[in-house]
């Protein structure tokens, strides 16, 4: 019997009397095109053997995931374990012809023809065991698709702090920039309320830059400037932001001190690039730093923080230049 289905089907596994005890244990159902054989997630206890016609096993978002023709078998697992939870839907593609082993059938094939039994609990094994070599073979792959987009995310994440980091920080000095500055300065006030320390914020300027920039060029201007970066860059602390906000115009960051300890810092900071050696000394133009500096005070905004010690710098400023003026 097994002999009239096609030669690829799974029936030729079973021999001819297998399939006709098999065949001799159920019962035939008839189903319409488009008729649901079984339904995803409901309990089963049958499991059927497609005489005519093609069927599809399909998943909830309606797509097939394998074709059925005559000869073809499915539901096995609710067959051999009742109850079992159905994992897929199986669909009529055609007008078809089903047969029908339900639990009643099985104890019929356990005494008519138990090698039947043997033979479909065989043939179910050796398709578990398939399954189950596939289901592996696809998680390797899908971990190692998955441990590549891992990489390519960490390669981007990399990527866009190193572009952040260029984007807030000065090319020239090495210092932050305004965009760094902005950024950061809402993070040290908010640290300076939590633990109620001292912040400083010093604005400088320098004097007689411009001078340098056009009797020797730009490139002794580049010279000051990268110098002035690296006075401040040695010589605040780590906790401490120099930045370098625009041409000759600097912002430092001073947290945790006291007013006398940001003044002595910032005179320090004014001393050392007063006494830097650039281009223009030779010209007789003498590089200085004028500065502004005032302590935050909690419940201010930055806009208010910034602008006192810009009041600071320009008081400094009429004073006469190469000094640190507070507020």
């Amino acid at each position: 019997m097994g002999l009239g289905f096609p030669a690829d089907s799974p029936l030729h596994a079973f021999s001819d009397d297998e399939v006709a005890a098999i065949f001799a244990a159920g019962s035939q159902r008839t189903c319409t095109q488009g008729e649901r054989i079984i339904t995803e997630g409901e309990p089963g206890d049958s499991m059927f053997f497609l005489v005519d016609g093609q069927a599809e096993a399909t998943l909830a978002s309606g797509k097939v995931v394998r074709s059925y023709g005559a000869g073809s078998y499915f539901g096995e697992l609710s067959f051999i374990n009742p109850g079992h939870q159905r994992s897929i839907s199986i669909v009529a593609k055609t007008s078809a012809r089903v047969q029908v082993l339900d639990q009643s059938s099985i104890q019929t094939l356990i005494a008519s023809h138990p090698r039947a039994i043997f033979t479909l609990l065989r043939r179910t094994c050796a398709f578990l065991v398939d399954a189950e070599r596939n289901l592996i073979v696809d998680l390797r792959r899908r971990n190692t698709e998955l441990q590549e987009v891992v990489t390519k995310l960490e390669f981007t994440r990399q990527r866009l702090s190193q572009e952040e980091e260029t984007a807030r920080t000065d090319g020239l000095t090495g210092l932050f920039n305004r965009r760094g500055f902005d950024a950061e300065l809402t993070n040290f006030m908010a640290r300076a309320r939590a633990i109620g320390s001292g912040l400083a914020l010093i604005a400088m300027d320098l004097d007689h830059f411009k001078p340098v920039n056009d009797k020797l060029g730009h490139a002794a201007g580049d010279f000051v400037l990268r110098g002035v970066g690296k006075i401040l860059l040695e010589g605040v602390r780590k906790s401490d932001l120099p930045c370098r906000v625009g041409g000759d115009e600097f912002i430092i960051l001073l947290a945790d001190l006291t007013e006398t300890e940001a003044q002595a810092r910032g005179d320090a900071l004014r001393l050392a690039i007063g006494t830097m050696p650039h281009p223009g000394n030779d010209d007789g133009i003498r590089i200085t730093a004028t500065m502004g500096g005032t302590l935050y005070r909690p419940g201010e905004t930055g806009e208010e923080l910034m602008h006192r010690a810009d009041e600071a710098l320009y008081a400094a400023k009429r004073a006469g230049r190469n000094r640190l003026g507070w507020t």
